[in-house]
């Protein structure tokens, strides 16, 4: 919230307690961002592009997603990474 930018690979990774839909919105969020959502096992599921709006409307995840990845705007594109791709975490992050 509230940065003017970000670092060409900076985001943010948000890890929820158990697989579910999970609904995100852009409030005080300056600058446009892409999100990718993933499964427990870190297959990416789905991406969105989201723009700042104030908060006003509501992006909403398919059912499983676990971790939730906000990056630059066309970060996954820039990437090639499309539904499949596997996100790779460090043992640390991950939650059994």
């Amino acid at each position: 919230m509230y940065r003017q930018q970000l670092e060409k690979d900076q985001g943010l990774l948000m890890v929820f307690e158990k697989p579910q839909q999970v609904s995100l919105w852009m409030l005080n969020t300056l600058i446009p961002l892409d999100v990718g959502y993933f499964n427990k096992q870190g297959e990416l599921l789905a991406t969105t592009q989201m723009l700042p709006d104030g908060g006003k409307q509501l992006y909403h995840s398919p059912p499983e997603t676990f971790y939730v990845l906000e990056m630059n705007r066309d970060w996954f594109n820039r990437y090639g990474l499309k539904p499949g791709a596997q996100l790779t975490l460090p043992e640390s992050f991950k939650r059994h």
